[in-house]
């Protein structure tokens, strides 16, 4: 990316077309919230709401935000001394993330009341209203983030009062398009990869890495997307996941269970795979697994047919994006070392062709520069909460599938799953850069169809290594603009 786009970026035109959308990025790497667990989808409404401006952080802008945090935000520490508070009357209110559960016990012949959850200070059988339930459906699934006012009943049991929640509900995706209008597609560009916290200024992004990096997106923006990055420690691979919406759940590394991935068998709750929009594994050279075969053998199956069952249950859909992360060796001219089996160091059911082929693409994170402080945005972006919701709310538009799918030709080289993972790249790529459906055929080509290829093409290159079945087709994916 060369210096004289320095001067491109337009913080007036965001703030003028995005208004209360839009926040100063600089405004959260000051704050300090992001460091102590807050994500920025949270954090970003918070500053917003508690020290309005621009810039970053002035020490008493600072300090008003560390009174705020003390009093409004839980430590897993302070759990015994809200408790005490409550059984003296207090009505206790913090800001954390709410669940909400149903108890299912048939035996028992009674409709069971609903429970909340406040995870971060253990509480787990809390009464809440349903009219509060009804008001926050997502409650029920992967919990909501707000203002939560608590206290205790007669009968010692901790009561929900109220809720406000802070994460961004409902998106009008045709005034989303009409923003989009407004911006050309490098501006566009440039205002999605600093909404994501990238410093679209910086010299070393260049066009080809913000590309990869906005490919993180695609599985928000598409059900059932499967995809890995693989890359070099440093490059920021996780960081997006972990910030933009509590519909997003990350794994990272350790011990992955069925109960978590699946569902527990002892309380019937579906997990993360049911729960969530998209799932991300991070560290995934370095996972285990609690009984290895009851987590391998239906996240192997998942991917192609968007359903799963652990025994003695019943199958359950869902339209769950699974993600893959994983580091990457690489050689000295930072390439890796096995380009033509790019799974080669990961867990062994990677390399089953079966399950590899069931995956869009693979990221390729070691063309990504690893991040240094001063590649954080700097400008003014799209609020993270607000961001995430445009893209998950894509996800049930099927107009840009059908523009793929009309404009897009393949030779006899490309298999069905090859088409299907590449239409639905290009797709995700529309969404991503042309919400508003407004483009020429070589903006499809240069901006969607190509990077959508080249993603399929290191799935490609690794089958064709890995079994001979896969040879009778050429090596190379053809595709051409229609």
């Amino acid at each position: 990316m060369n210096s004289s786009k320095a001067i491109d970026y337009d913080n007036t035109l965001v703030r003028d077309v995005f208004s209360t959308l839009s926040i100063d990025k600089t405004r959260l790497p000051s704050s300090g919230l992001t460091a102590i667990g807050i994500p920025s989808f949270v954090a970003e409404w918070l500053l917003d709401k508690i020290v309005p401006g621009t810039g970053a952080l002035t020490s008493a802008e600072l300090e008003k935000v560390n009174n705020f945090v003390k009093k409004a935000f839980p430590r897993k520490d302070d759990r015994n001394e809200i408790i005490f508070d409550l059984t003296q009357g207090a009505v206790h209110k913090l800001i954390a993330l709410m669940q909400v559960r149903v108890r299912l016990d048939q035996a028992s012949g009674v409709i069971p009341d609903p429970f909340a959850r406040i995870p971060v200070i253990n509480l787990n059988d809390c009464s809440i209203p349903t009219d509060l339930i009804e008001c926050n459906k997502m409650l029920l699934r992967q919990g909501v983030w707000g203002k939560i006012s608590i206290s205790m009943r007669s009968d010692g049991k901790v009561e929900v009062m109220d809720f406000d929640p802070f994460q961004c509900s409902k998106v009008d995706l045709q005034a989303y398009a009409d923003c989009r209008s407004k911006f050309t597609t490098d501006a566009w560009r440039d205002l999605l990869f600093c909404s994501m916290g990238f410093n679209p200024q910086h010299q070393n992004y260049s066009q080809s890495a913000e590309t990869w990096i906005l490919a993180r997106l695609l599985p928000l923006v598409e059900s059932n997307y499967h995809v890995m990055e693989l890359a070099p420690k440093g490059t920021g691979k996780s960081f997006v996941f972990e910030n933009i919406s509590s519909k997003v759940a990350l794994v990272s590394g350790g011990k992955v269970t069925p109960a978590q991935l699946f569902i527990n068998g002892r309380t019937k709750e579906v997990g993360l795979l049911g729960r969530h929009d998209v799932v991300v594994l991070d560290e995934v050279q370095s996972l285990t697994f609690e009984n290895p075969d009851e987590v391998i053998g239906p996240l192997k199956s998942y991917p192609a047919s968007g359903r799963y069952n652990r025994a003695g249950f019943q199958d359950i859909a869902s339209d769950c994006s699974l993600v893959m992360l994983a580091n990457i060796e690489l050689n000295e001219q930072l390439q890796p070392r096995n380009p033509d089996n790019l799974v080669a160091n990961l867990p062994p059911f990677f390399a089953e062709t079966a399950f590899l082929d069931r995956f869009a693409g693979i990221i390729p994170g070691w063309k990504i520069p690893k991040f240094q402080r001063q590649m954080a945005a700097s400008q003014v972006g799209l609020k993270m909460d607000f961001f995430g919701e445009a893209l998950l709310s894509l996800r049930q538009d099927n107009r840009f599938l059908s523009y793929a799918q009309q404009h897009t030709q393949f030779d006899q080289s490309a298999t069905v799953r090859d088409q299907n993972s590449i239409l639905k790249s290009a797709a995700g790529f529309l969404k991503i850069l042309y919400p508003h459906l407004e483009l020429t055929l070589m903006d499809y080509q240069r901006d969607c169809l190509e990077p959508a290829r080249k993603l399929r093409q290191s799935i490609r290159n690794s089958l064709y290594h890995l079994d001979d079945e896969f040879r009778q087709f050429d090596r190379e994916i053809y595709t051409e603009i229609a």
